[in-house]
């Protein structure tokens, strides 16, 4: 097996190698064929012919049609082919395997002729029952090529169908992992800046209010410690999935949590009026942990950026949509879209919603998130 492994790859990088041993095979056979009764004319037709051979796939027809010619020749002169002649049915079997149809019907037809003329010419050499064995022997040469040519051509598309599937199967994994990160880093932004924008807040009230009232800055310092606490364990969910841990999920808050939320920014000294309109409908769960982000990253950009201490949110169910609106009155935008805005445009975008914010008319920014009910507004 490995000795026709090596002759395949010995083939491949060198076949004028193998095609020039095997038209020296063949002078060799028919000169032992033809004896020491041979004339140079004969030893000289067979030479040629067998050189030929060794042109076979660089001139596939060019070589049938000269060795041909000659074979016919020789025939016609009275000279013994069995061996050399036998060389055309390998030549034909070229034609086939490697050039395109319209030339092997060429050579197919030429091989028919050069039969019928020699049967028709000579029929003492080729009686008719030789004539039909030497067509028949034609046909199967030339049937084998296609053969092998069609073969090599399917092998050569499913190879490049497996390297097509392994190319799309590296992109969506690729795709997947880089959704992941775009996924992850998300929710980490959302969680440490909602958080550390509370905390900021908060650590601002106590310092205003340490001398004046220790009381209420202890509270307010103990309150900063159980939001760390609580962001903590959010980030540490989020990167278990990284980990991979056993640890048994948490699960993602949703619009039920949001009097958490609210209490956490009110805690803070922040005075939200929340207004909830329509009849609740159940939401997915990832539909529902998206609300709450972009609630959650529109009242922590009020914090930030708004230089406000009051904010309004608007929770509404409508029979096909969930909206969300989100408004302060305060200084507004503080410059060009930010990595938390771009975050919640694409959670809503992932849902076929769609996101607004900008500037309102008095003063102040609002941020309005539609999101379908059937995941596909679009």
């Amino acid at each position: 097996m490995r000795t026709w492994h090596d002759l395949q790859q010995l083939d491949a990088e060198r076949p004028w190698l193998l095609d020039c041993g095997l038209a020296l095979g063949i002078a060799s056979a028919a000169m032992l064929s033809a004896g020491t009764a041979a004339t140079p004319l004969q030893l000289g037709l067979i030479v040629a012919i067998s050189a030929g051979y060794a042109l076979r796939r660089r001139a596939p027809l060019p070589v049938l049609v000269v060795s041909g010619a000659l074979v016919a020749t020789m025939i016609a002169l009275g000279y013994t082919t069995a061996v050399i002649g036998a060389g055309l049915f390998l030549a034909a079997y070229t034609v086939a395997a490697h050039r395109p149809l319209r030339t092997t019907l060429i050579g197919a037809g030429y091989c028919l002729t050069v039969l019928v003329a020699i049967a028709a010419a000579f029929p003492e050499r080729m009686p008719w029952e030789g004539f039909g064995t030497n067509v028949a022997l034609f046909v199967g040469a030339f049937t084998l090529g296609r053969a092998g040519q069609l073969h090599r051509r399917t092998a050569r598309l499913e190879a490049e169908r497996a390297e097509l599937a392994s190319w799309k199967q590296q992109e969506e994994t690729r795709h997947a992992v880089t959704q992941e990160r775009l996924r992850i880093a998300r929710e980490l932004h959302d969680v440490v800046g909602h958080s550390l924008g509370v905390i900021a807040l908060q650590a601002g009230v106590c310092a205003r209010i340490v001398d004046s009232d220790p009381a209420e800055a202890r509270s307010g310092l103990l309150a900063i410690a159980e939001r760390s606490r609580s962001s903590l364990r959010e980030v540490r969910h989020i990167l278990s999935a990284i980990r991979e841990t056993d640890e048994p999920d948490c699960p993602a808050p949703g619009l039920a949590d949001t009097h958490t939320l609210f209490s956490g920014f009110s805690d803070a000294g922040l005075r939200l009026e929340v207004e909830r309109l329509g009849e609740p409908w159940p939401l997915p769960t990832a539909l529902d942990h998206t609300a709450y982000r972009v609630v959650q990253e529109a009242l922590t950009n009020v914090v930030r950026h708004a230089g406000t201490d009051r904010a309004w949110v608007r929770i509404r169910f409508e029979p096909d949509r969930l909206e969300l609106r989100i408004r302060d009155h305060g200084v507004g935008a503080a410059g060009p879209e930010a990595a938390g805005l771009a975050g919640m445009r694409e959670r809503v975008g992932a849902w076929g919603g769609r996101l607004t914010a900008g500037p309102i008319e008095g003063g102040g920014y609002e941020v309005v998130a539609m999101l379908p009910r059937d995941g596909d507004d679009r």
